[in-house]
């Protein structure tokens, strides 16, 4: 399967990526500037690949790890230009906002005692959506 072909429907990637189709909804509608980087319209309905859907479980990951949504969207566009050896990892400082200051602070200020990491297996990621991807393609053609 291609890693840019873009032959999934939105219920399709939200399956695939691991989230709920009310969730990728959200990430699509606050992203829609950005949506370039992970999808494509024809007509009325959004198409994706699973490097797009690598990107987006990628990118939820990396917005819990606390980045913006357009950064986060960003750094795993970035990382995953091409489908990722299984075993790379793609290490990120985890980033959260001081609830006295109110501004972004990241791993050794004084609210976090010391540096945290996310660990995010981008290598298994993409290797277990792609997987994903030809066994529904391949049901797909089964069923026809």
């Amino acid at each position: 399967m291609a890693w840019t072909s873009r032959d999934f429907t939105v219920a399709e990637a939200a399956q695939l990526a691991g989230l709920h189709r009310a969730t990728l909804d959200v990430v699509v509608h606050r992203a829609r500037h950005l949506d370039v980087l992970f999808s494509e319209r024809r007509k009325h309905r959004r198409w994706f690949s699973p490097k797009d859907i690598c990107v987006l479980r990628v990118a939820y990951e990396l917005e819990r790890a606390g980045r913006d949504w357009a950064t986060a969207l960003a750094q795993a566009f970035e990382h995953l230009s091409r489908p990722p050896p299984t075993d790379a990892l793609l290490v990120v400082p985890v980033m959260s906002v001081s609830a006295r200051s109110g501004r972004l602070v990241t791993g050794l200020a004084e609210t976090i005692p010391s540096a945290s990491f996310t660990v995010l297996p981008i290598g298994k990621i993409a290797a277990e959506i792609d997987a994903a991807c030809q066994q529904l393609k391949e049901a797909d053609i089964v069923a026809v």
